[in-house]
This record gives C-alpha cells, structure tokens and sequence, in this order.
C-alpha cells in the first residue's frame, strides 16, 4: 500500500518536478509562469504539477481564469521528518562503529 511519503518520494523523484518544489519555495505562481523556464510544453509542465498535487506537495486556487500553485508545508515536513529519523539513525551506527574501530586495533 502507497503511503503519503511514498507519493512525496515518487514525485520528487523527477528533476522537473523538483525544480517545480524549488521554484515555488519563493511564492505561489501560476502554471504560465512556472512553464516559462523549460523547453518543454506547457501540458508537459501542467502533468508534472498534477503529480506534485496528487502527492499532497503542492495546492492549486483558481483566482478568474489563472491557477496558482503553492507548496503544502505538512507534505514537506512529513519528508523532512523521515530524512532527519534516518540521518539520526545513521548517525548512530557510525558513532558505534567508530567506538568499535578505536577499541578494536
């Protein structure tokens, strides 16, 4: 069964899309605005932010005729929690083999 990070992960898996998560770190901005950049279509830019939108990473408003994409903190904070148990985790094990590779010459 997918999970909520397993969806972040998926989507973050790609270059685009986490240049997409970069981008929309400074603020909300429209998909025109967001397609600028890429010499892909802007369908193409559209898909990837569906992808981040269904993985709960970023929340799109309709204001008139635009849509303005922003990033969700709590998906983000979900990411960064598992990364930071893992770290502390690794950190750990290398604190052990370090004590175990100084008091076994």
């Amino acid at each position: 069964m997918e999970t909520n990070l397993d969806q972040a992960f998926a989507a973050l898996s790609d270059p685009a899309r986490r240049d997409l998560v970069y981008r929309l770190a400074a603020g909300p901005q429209t998909a025109g605005a967001l397609a600028e950049p890429y010499d892909i279509s802007r369908p193409a830019v559209s898909r990837h932010l569906r992808v981040l939108r269904e993985a709960g990473l970023v929340t799109v408003e309709t204001h008139g005729r635009e849509r303005w994409y922003s990033l969700s903190p709590a998906a983000l904070n979900d990411a960064q929690a598992w990364l930071e148990e893992v770290e502390g985790m690794w950190g750990a094990a290398l604190q052990s083999l370090k004590r175990f590779v100084e008091t076994n010459p």
